[in-house]
């Protein structure tokens, strides 16, 4: 309890800060949960035009995050911020005033790209202001407010798809205000805290940080792979085993309690095995779990399969964002990670295309199993952080 009531005694504009992250992943939730059913059933774009928007995002996100985390490392972080948060508002735009197929891929486009620039910077802020404690409550109480999200984006959809982007199209908006009143926050975020970093400097920083570098590259192999094998966990859960628009909202809602949950228990096994092997082992127990979903054809046995591992998914939120934020480079690894496991994700839309086509849309859930590889070699860098 003294820790929690430490946790609320934090300063306005941290508390402030907190705010925008909740609402922000209250508003993905409720984009991301309807975003394959819009594309699907409602446009009725086909698998492969479907595919062919993600390998576009794929790449163009990848390139674009990893030179944001670099150029966050050098120049004030706050400006990339609200511009990533303004390229997720134009985004929602798009898909509320048009349904063409060209309209619909920029649109996805500025809206992943801000997701995807917003996720790393807003992580090393976090990481950076609050201790470990701190980060357990932090991971425990934002997921649990974003619970009913899902649900409330599903049962909106069955009327209308727009009104939830019109919704997350509000909440973006009053994100980028909440930003807009707590700029000097952002400031502290830079290389070791320095105002100026030359290119010399930074080249030394990094290659002093080695380990930091290969670490990052494993988390986002192993990204890629789960990010492979369930990308098209929405369009299966509706088209294949013919799970309700409803029930889609109600697995969406336990991966957010799911994600609650393991705040304090990925914090208990970290403290007592260590970040990386908390990573190693989470990851490796996912894996073996999502690889079960290959055999599921019921919509309730699959929310709870999909549940179990999600628990076991988010409980790299703490150790990871504990590790790199603490790195002298540590907008550029963050970066790093989503960056290298988007463009690797580039083949993602191609490789889980091709299994549900020649294979079986449900084998594409048994590339899980891959993790298992450089989760054991992750296990060779347990002394890199103490």
């Amino acid at each position: 309890m003294v820790k929690v009531n430490k946790f609320f005694n934090l300063n306005k504009e941290t508390k402030l800060y907190l705010l925008s992250s909740i609402l922000a992943a209250f508003a993905v939730r409720i984009f991301g949960t309807i975003i394959q059913p819009y594309l699907g059933i409602q446009l009725q774009f086909t698998i492969f035009q479907i595919s062919l928007i993600y390998l576009i995002l794929t790449l163009v996100e990848g390139i674009i995050t990893l030179s944001i985390g670099i150029l966050a490392d050098f120049i004030n972080p706050y400006n990339l911020l609200t511009l990533s948060l303004m390229a997720i508002s134009i985004g929602i735009l798009f898909l509320i005033l048009s349904d063409i197929f060209l309209v619909i891929l920029i649109a996805m486009s500025l809206v992943y790209i801000g997701f995807s620039i917003r996720v790393p910077l807003m992580r090393v802020i976090i990481g950076r202001r609050l201790n470990k404690n701190e980060l357990s409550i932090y991971f425990t109480i934002v997921p649990l407010t974003s619970i009913a999200a899902p649900l409330i984006s599903a049962y909106i959809a069955q009327e209308s798809y727009k009104v939830d982007f019109i919704l997350t199209f509000i909440i973006i908006i009053i994100v980028i205000l909440i930003i807009l009143r707590i700029r000097s926050i952002i400031f502290d975020v830079r290389v070791n805290n320095m105002e100026r970093v030359d290119v010399k400097s930074y080249i030394k920083l990094v290659k002093e940080d080695k380990n930091a570098i290969t670490l990052p590259f494993l988390i986002a192999i192993i990204r890629f792979i789960f990010g492979t094998s369930f990308l098209y966990i929405p369009l299966y859960f509706t088209e294949i085993i013919k799970g309700s628009l409803l029930e889609l909202g109600i697995m969406f809602s336990t991966e957010t309690i799911a994600i609650s949950l393991a705040a304090f228990p990925s914090k208990f096994l970290s403290d007592k095995l260590g970040d990386i092997k908390t990573l190693a082992i989470t990851r490796i127990l996912a894996g073996i779990t999502y690889a079960l979903l290959y055999f599921t054809r019921s919509p309730i046995l699959f929310i709870i399969i999909n549940f179990i591992g999600t628990l076991f998914i988010a409980m790299d939120n703490l150790p990871e964002v504990s590790v790199i934020s603490r790195l002298k480079t540590a907008n550029l690894s963050m970066s790093l990670i989503d960056s290298v496991s988007t463009l690797l994700s580039i083949s993602s839309p191609i490789i889980a295309l091709y299994f549900w086509v020649h294979i079986s849309p449900e084998a594409v859930f048994l590339l899980s199993l891959l993790v298992i590889i450089p989760s054991i070699i992750m296990l060779n860098y347990r002394q890199f952080i103490k």
